[in-house]
């Protein structure tokens, strides 16, 4: 399992926990001092990444958010595909 933290500039702090095998994430868990509403979004943006392949990332990060309703406080969509990129490179 691979992990980092992302400090966003004058915002939350963003922790990602990941597993990948074969060019794709087996496991993603985000966790962090965010704000995010209806709050089990998370869980759907985990699900959203998990099977994803590395190069597709950010493309799922950007569709999740694009398809649904929620509602971000101190954080942008691109800061979750960050510190998930950041976990990878750990």
């Amino acid at each position: 399992m691979k992990r980092a933290e992302y400090k966003i500039p004058g915002g939350k702090l963003l922790a990602a926990e990941v597993e990948e095998k074969n060019g794709a994430l087996l496991r993603v868990k985000i966790v962090g001092d965010f704000f995010m509403h209806p709050e089990e979004s998370i869980v759907g943006l985990e699900e959203a990444l998990t099977g994803s392949p590395l190069d597709e990332i950010d493309a799922r990060v950007e569709s999740f958010f694009r398809n649904r309703d929620v509602t971000l406080y101190g954080v942008a969509p691109g800061d979750f595909a960050k510190v998930v990129r950041l976990a990878l490179a750990s």
